[in-house]
């Protein structure tokens, strides 16, 4: 963890000790008044009178929250009474005796608790403060207090050092391609007059589009400013001390109004744009992401990497408008194909007409909602559509969300972060579509090697001419992708340096130019997959993948091989693979099985089994994880350390990594994640009883080992933050919440589409017997009615009459395969499945007591809201509800004005890493 001047201000860290110190001096002066009282109590001896009237004095003075509750408040009417009336039982005055004794020990608990929340938090400000390690390390910060420790820290710095080597080979030496070949590679994609219209069109408004971005006079104000700051900081471009700096500024108008004008006074020479990066040029080094993994990263001056952004994103948001509605128009359908599937002949759409009686498409159809799945959330997925939206690391942090973006997130953020989620139960359920319909089915998953660091640069610029991109703008970005960079830091070896040198090849990593060109040429990829077989060719920047009938997937795969030679990149084999999946009596297509590549479908910690079709949980590549993970569990040096570590792996990594839990993958998929889960505390924490082992015992052990304090309620670690709590995620509520919807009768993923075809079976059937009932007569009229004069009504009477007994009508239904054979294009009832596949189960949460749903609401979490942490709010506090209320007055553990929200405000900031091997 960082130390606290790198995620803490002074003043902050002064706050809090001060507000420790209060803490404990009230704690002192309250445990010494209650003696008193209590002492007071018991020299009244057997006058039950006189102790209960003095408890009530004593509660008045300490604890007055407790006199605002009616059972406390008529103690004293009963009390009134029982002077006079004997009635009264005893049993009832030393009930009351006893709930006001109880009521002077909840504040002590409140006050135990509270004063236990500031030790824990001095032990993380001092510990971190000892530590000289921050996050940005090179290394992992992993124990080293043996041999394997040592070993394991050499490995990493050995790999890391060789993962900067590769960059340094591969940047510094050009990638020459062919622009001749790539310029008739593209002009091919658009043979025809009509596809020839459609491409001067798109070129005129990306021309367009990049003229009046340089025109602008002075495109930067706060707001513009804000929200580039914003986009910075997002994707986790900057090292911590400069945003750091960038928070502080955003906090100084007069700053930022300066940084404006001088922004501006650089737009205005946008033609000379330079780097002005001196005679050390731009220092290169490698940076751990969130997913533990490290990637190579420039360290810009904040000025600098402000400009570039804000012309990388406008030309993204350009881009992206131009592209989705170019794909879109009618006119284009010369140029890309929306028909997924072979598209219905009129022949088989005027006999489906006669036969049902009614028009062959449907409103809903599962190529509609497929093709509007695919432009809504996959299309261009890493292109922004507004200034201001920003995609959160969605590529580089595999779509997960730290603890920090998560409380910050709006509902349709959330949305486009969850596009990696959102893939993958779109191939789940393409997997059970395709293979309960057509008997077969193949999945086909690939990744490019270093794509964003080797792109050629001569690829790039031809691309960028063909598509219509000005000249100005391709000038621009030249600049900024031949950056004169110095790899000095991240060499070991201090006799090997040699000061700047200018890029040749490559973009740099999750700037907004890596979007615009990686999406770009990506682009073309999207349309020779779709050209050449009529496919969509998922994506998520280059994690690239296939899902439909094999012919279709093996010949996507040709296209895209030849794609690759020509644009100069290369598939990572290592993360390439495919799927064949037939039913039991149909083997699969020896030739076809030879093309598609050889390899493991593997998405996060799930494989897909490629003999049952499901999605299967990785075990051995979890436990790899978890061995990982407690040896950075152990490195934490407290607990509230500990407890971020844990949160951000258990609740952010694993359970993005399982999958988000879906009808496509059905209960069997929730209880192998809740198992991998039971599993992996057994690993952490170690037990064989079912009751111990787990995490909660496992901190009361630290507590009690490091502060001598025992005795800790479960809801402390639980409970969120702002209630008093440590806001410990248990990834088992998440789960056990949906897990109900999920095993209802008839919505696993083979009974949805059993389903599905009986249905569509009893369609059928109701329409052949309304046909059969039809008399000739009746039939020749619809015949007449679906043909436009007496030539094409002959025509068409032999047609439909040749399958039966005579030429009078008196023909037989056509079958019900037939009926099956474009279900995709015209079942209404198969679009349903689809969505239904897709979507995600419903929450049963506990029914809420009155007081629980007031402190969820006060917590800011509407009883609607779906995200993990709400669903865990709401179920711990009923759970503790009862304890919570005898134990400690209500729903709150810690008064408010106690707890170190700041601090912990601040702390979030800087989001955990997993110290992964590389």
């Amino acid at each position: 963890m960082a130390p606290p001047t790198s995620v803490l201000s002074r003043t902050m860290q002064s706050i809090s000790l001060v507000k420790i110190r209060e803490i404990e001096k009230q704690r002192e002066q309250y445990e010494a008044r209650k003696q008193e009282v209590l002492a007071s109590v018991d020299s009244c001896g057997n006058d039950m009178h006189k102790s209960i009237a003095c408890l009530f004095r004593g509660i008045e003075e300490l604890n007055p929250e407790a006199m605002k509750e009616p059972q406390v408040k008529n103690i004293r009417f009963w009390l009134q009474q029982s002077r006079h009336d004997g009635s009264v039982p005893e049993a009832m005055l030393q009930s009351s005796e006893k709930m006001l004794r109880e009521k002077l020990e909840v504040r002590s608990r409140r006050l135990a608790l509270a004063h236990l929340y500031s030790r824990l938090m001095t032990e993380w400000m001092e510990s971190a403060s000892r530590s000289p390690i921050g996050i940005d390390n090179k290394a992992a910060a992993l124990p080293s207090s043996d041999d394997e420790s040592f070993d394991t820290a050499k490995r990493q710095k050995e790999r890391l050092q060789d993962l900067c080597d590769k960059f340094e080979r591969m940047v510094f030496e050009p990638l020459e391609t062919d622009e001749l070949e790539i310029d008739l590679y593209l002009r091919d994609l658009f043979e025809g007059d009509n596809a020839g219209k459609a491409l001067e069109e798109l070129r005129k408004t990306i021309g367009r589009a990049g003229e009046n971005l340089v025109k602008v006079t002075a495109p930067f104000n706060e707001t513009k400013l804000n929200q580039c700051i914003s986009g910075l900081m997002v994707e986790d471009l900057l090292s911590d001390e400069k945003q750091a700096l960038l928070r502080s500024l955003l906090e100084n108008r007069a700053v930022l109004r300066e940084m404006v004008d001088v922004l501006n006074m650089r737009f205005a020479e946008f033609e000379n744009w330079g780097w002005q990066a001196g005679e050390q040029g731009i220092p290169v080094l490698p940076r751990q992401q969130l997913n533990g993994k490290y990637r190579i990263w420039m360290d810009e001056d904040v000025l600098q990497a402000i400009f570039i952004h804000y012309v990388g994103m406008q030309c993204c948001v350009d881009l992206k408008e131009a592209l989705c509605e170019f794909v879109s128009r009618s006119e284009s359908e010369y140029v890309w194909n929306w028909q997924t599937k072979p598209k219905i002949s009129e022949a088989d759409e005027f006999r489906r007409r006669y036969y049902l009686g009614c028009k062959t498409q449907e409103t809903k159809s599962v190529v509609k909602e497929r093709n509007l799945d695919f432009i809504n959330d996959f299309f261009l997925s890493q292109l922004p559509a507004s200034f201001d939206a920003f995609n959160a690391g969605m590529y580089i942090n595999d779509g997960a969300l730290d603890e920090n973006q998560e409380i910050n997130m709006s509902s349709s953020d959330k949305e486009v972060v969850n596009v990696k989620q959102k893939l993958l139960r779109t191939l789940a359920s393409e997997v059970i579509l395709q293979r309960s319909l057509n008997d077969e089915v193949a999945l086909l998953q690939s990744d490019l090697r270093w794509y964003a660091t080797g792109l050629s640069h001569t690829t790039i610029f031809a691309v960028m001419r063909f598509f219509g991109i000005p000249e100005t703008i391709i000038t621009f970005f030249r600049k900024v992708l031949r950056a004169p960079l110095n790899m000095n830091a991240s060499s070991d070896n201090p006799s090997s340096s040699s000061g700047p040198r200018v890029r040749q090849r490559g973009v740099p990593m999750a700037h907004a130019p890596e979007k615009l060109i990686g999406e770009l040429i990506l682009f073309v990829m999207d349309l020779v997959v779709n050209r050449e077989t009529g496919m969509l060719l998922y994506r998520l920047h280059d994690d690239l993948f296939l899902c439909g009938e094999p012919a279709r997937c093996a010949s996507a795969w040709k296209a895209m091989t030849v794609f690759a030679r020509v644009m100069g990149v290369d598939f990572n084999m290592h993360k390439t693979g495919s799927v064949y999946l037939t039913d039991h009596e149909k083997s699969p297509d020896p030739e076809i099985a030879d093309t598609l590549p050889k390899g493991v479908v593997r998405i996060g910690h799930l494989i897909l089994d490629p003999t049952c079709g499901d999605w299967i949980v990785d075990q051995e590549h979890v436990n790899d994880h978890v061995v990982q993970l407690k040896k950075q569990l152990a490195a934490c040096t407290s607990v509230l350390d500990w407890v971020r570590t844990w949160n951000s792996c258990m609740s952010r990594f694993f359970s993005h990594t399982f999958g988000e839990p879906a009808f496509c993958f059905g209960t069997r998929h929730v209880d192998s994640i809740l198992e991998t889960y039971q599993h992996i505390q057994t690993t952490l924490f170690g037990s064989e009883q079912a009751h111990q082992g787990n995490v909660v015992d496992h901190l009361k052990g630290k507590i009690r080992e490091r502060l001598g304090v025992q005795d800790i309620p479960d809801a402390f670690f639980y409970l969120p933050e702002n209630l008093g709590g440590l806001g410990l995620r248990n990834p088992f509520i998440p789960l056990l919440v949906i897990r109900e919807d999920l095993g209802k009768d008839g919505v696993a993923p083979i009974n949805l589409m059993e389903n599905c075809i009986k249905e569509e079976k009893e369609i059928y059937e109701k329409a052949k017997k309304a046909f059969y009932e039809l008399t000739v007569e009746q039939r020749l009229a619809r015949l007449r009615q679906l043909t436009r004069d007496e030539i094409a009504y002959v025509n068409a009477k032999k047609t439909i009459c040749e399958e039966g007994k005579a030429e009078d009508g008196s023909n037989t239904f056509f079958s019900f395969e037939e009926h099956m054979r474009w279900c995709e294009n015209t079942s209404r009832i198969l679009a349903g499945t689809y969505r239904k596949l897709l979507s995600l189960p419903r929450p049963t949460e506990p029914k809420l007591d009155d007081d629980v749903k007031s402190a969820i609401f006060l917590l800011g979490n509407n009883l609607h809201h779906e995200s993990a942490k709400a669903k865990e709010a709401k179920w711990v506090l009923q759970m503790y509800a009862d304890e919570l209320r005898t134990e400690y007055g209500g729903m709150r553990l810690v008064e408010e004005k106690y707890l170190p929200l700041g601090v912990l405000a601040m702390l979030r900031r800087n989001a955990v890493r997993w110290n992964m091997i590389l």
